[in-house]
């Protein structure tokens, strides 16, 4: 017989593989990962939430090609459902130091082949950004905000991110790396967001406004 337990047992969990689901609170709405490519998700939202929760930071970034395509249905949320939506659930965070002006860069970027998918569209917690598709390539954000309160571009920001990204993956070597990198943390992915969810019993994410399309 399957038994729920929660994932402050996961360590326990790991010894009953088979015999356990690990359950980790519950969710209010549908999560996506779907058309992260593109535009802001619900579970690319609560994956940026978690990041900054985990490392103490305000920012995160989180690159599209973290997530596998999916959903997780209104109800109970497990780790085997969030893995699913990963596609490295193992992988480690780090956090990264950026100035207001490498994250402008950084953000123009993501947004640079909108409304077209980019592997390299990233998901945010902590920013709001309205950019406007048809305009000149570095130059689509028109509006951007950390805290609610607008970047500066010699500001020090640090960002959470997932360690791949941090080396300057995903084509963001051009403007930060491993050099950047301030600290790095053991939890992984997968394990991280469960943490989150079950911290909080139940979360609802209904897309926030985050990352909007305007003039």
């Amino acid at each position: 017989m399957l038994r729920r337990i929660a994932v402050r047992d996961l360590v326990i969990a790991t010894m009953l593989v088979g015999a356990v689901i690990v359950w980790a609170g519950t969710t209010g709405s549908e999560l996506t990962s779907a058309n992260a490519q593109k535009e802001e998700t619900t579970f690319g939202d609560l994956t940026a939430d978690a990041l900054c929760s985990a490392a103490g930071t305000t920012v995160a970034f989180v690159p599209a090609v973290t997530f596998k395509s999916g959903t997780i249905a209104t109800g109970d949320v497990t780790v085997e459902q969030v893995s699913a939506l990963l596609t490295q659930p193992t992988e480690d965070w780090a956090v990264v130091k950026l100035t207001g002006a490498q994250l402008g860069r950084a953000l123009e970027r993501s947004v640079s082949r909108a409304p077209m998918p980019n592997a390299g569209f990233l998901q945010v917690s902590g920013i709001t950004l309205t950019y406007n598709p048809n305009n000149p390539r570095d130059s689509r954000i028109v509006s951007l905000t950390v805290s609610g309160r607008e970047v500066s571009a010699a500001t020090g920001y640090e960002v959470a991110m997932p360690l791949s990204l941090a080396k300057g993956g995903s084509g963001y070597f051009q403007i930060f790396g491993e050099d950047d990198i301030v600290r790095t943390g053991e939890d992984q992915m997968a394990a991280l967001i469960v943490r989150y969810v079950d911290a909080r019993d139940s979360v609802n994410y209904t897309g926030q406004g985050r990352i909007v399309v305007g003039e």
